[in-house]
């Protein structure tokens, strides 16, 4: 058998487990420095502890929005925050928004909070 002219290219599979791998990296990452920056919830100011008081991180700009981008535009101290479970699940049900009032500062600065007006 003779020897190909070049290098197989490699697998799809593999290209996906790193980028996988990559992401995973970056989000721990984010996940450290946000939570060093933030020692208390954005949304009550309440410190963390455990159960409800668990910290969760939460992206402002929704990764949805930010789908196909590289996971340093998504997780990045500008777009993250450190919240509780359960104020993280008010801002995920809509029930809170958040937006930074400097959208230069992003996270990084002060955030606005509104509860959601029921009518």
């Amino acid at each position: 058998m003779t020897p190909l002219a070049f290098p197989k290219p490699p697998s799809r599979k593999s290209e996906k487990r790193a980028a996988r791998q990559v992401r995973r990296t970056q989000i721990a990452l984010i996940r450290r420095k946000v939570g060093q920056r933030d020692r208390r919830c954005r949304v009550c100011g309440e410190g963390f502890g455990y159960g409800e008081l668990t910290p969760e991180m939460h992206e402002l700009t929704s990764r949805a929005r930010l789908r196909g981008r590289p996971p340093e535009e998504i997780f990045n101290m500008t777009n993250c925050v450190m919240l509780h479970r359960r104020c993280h699940r008010e801002v995920t049900e809509r029930r809170v928004s958040l937006a930074p009032v400097d959208p230069a500062q992003g996270a990084n600065g002060s955030l606005e909070v509104q509860k959601a007006r029921h009518d």
